[in-house]
Parts: structure tokens; sequence; C-alpha cells
């Protein structure tokens, strides 16, 4: 299934970069090692993307207040996104997160050397960094070895989703 796109704003979110929204509005973004969360809350109708690139940064404290560039680190994205919804006084119990990417892109020649790849990173990070605020994601489509293009819809929170394939072909899902 197609999404109908006429008449909502588009905008296209490049690594390191989020975007919130309590207007409709479609988000899209391509991911392959990076991880996108997004969180919806059905109650206030606020949503929020981001697509981050590495899982930690190095200098900023642990309220993620310090990173000189936020949403390009999936531990200090997570803390952002919470604090950006604690601010317009959404319970983080009410918020829906869906977490997207962390594929392993590049080839390696062992499988061996695949566990540690920055997409596992990602992945490990945003699990644990939800855990620590005891959020589970309702929806992941993350890991393996094609990239995704995702389209977000702040409006209702929905993701669809095209896993890209290395002949081209694309195979689409909603969630």
């Amino acid at each position: 299934m197609r999404p109908d796109l006429i008449g909502l704003k588009n905008v296209y979110l490049h690594p390191g970069e989020a975007c919130f929204s309590s207007k409709p509005i479609v988000v899209s973004t391509v991911l392959g090692s990076c991880l996108s969360v997004t969180m919806f809350s059905k109650k206030i109708k606020y949503a929020g993307i981001s697509h981050c690139q590495l899982p930690y940064c190095k200098t900023c404290d642990n309220e993620g207040n310090d990173c000189a560039d936020p949403f390009k680190y999936v531990s200090c994205t997570i803390k952002r996104m919470f604090k950006k919804f604690d601010e317009l006084h959404i319970n983080k119990y009410d918020i829906e997160v869906k977490l997207f990417g962390g594929a392993d892109v590049l080839k390696t020649a062992s499988p061996e050397k695949r566990i540690s790849t920055i997409g596992r990173q990602n992945i490990e990070m945003a699990v644990n960094t939800l855990a620590k605020y005891n959020i589970t994601p309702i929806v992941t489509d993350v890991g393996g070895d094609l990239g995704r293009k995702i389209i977000f819809f702040t409006e209702t929170g929905e993701v669809f989703l095209n896993r890209l394939k290395n002949n081209g072909q694309n195979k689409s899902t909603n969630s």
C-alpha cells in the first residue's frame, strides 16, 4: 500500500537530524547502518523522528545536554526526544516508540567480523537507552543487511517502510 502524500508538507531527514511536529507532515529518510527512532503521542498528536549515525557521544553528560551534535548519536537523541516530549507534559508511557535501521550494509569477510558493526552498536544503544526509561519499542525493524527507506506520518505515527534490495527492487511494509 502506498501512502497518500497529496497536500501534506514533505520533509527529508538527513543523517544527524530530527524533526518534531504537532501538524500533519510526512517525513522520509533513508537508512543503512544509521538508526531512526520515531516517537508519537496519540493523546496530544505530537510526533518526533530522528536519523542517528553513531551509538554514543564521548563528550556529553548523562542527559545529553552538552552534546554539540545531539541528533547524530543514538544515546543523546533518545534523551533529547524524551526531554522534548516531557516539556509538552507528555508522559513517557503515552509515547509510542518505533526503531528502524541499523543494517550491516557493508559486506565484511566473515560473520565473526560483523559482531560489533556500527549498525549493531546503534541498535544495542537504542534498546539499552530505552530500557533506562522502562520503554520497549512497539515496532522494530532493525538489523539485517538491507538498507531501508521510511516514511513517517506525524499525524498518526504510522511508518511505511521499503527495504532497499541490491537488485533495485523494493519491498513495502506498514507499521
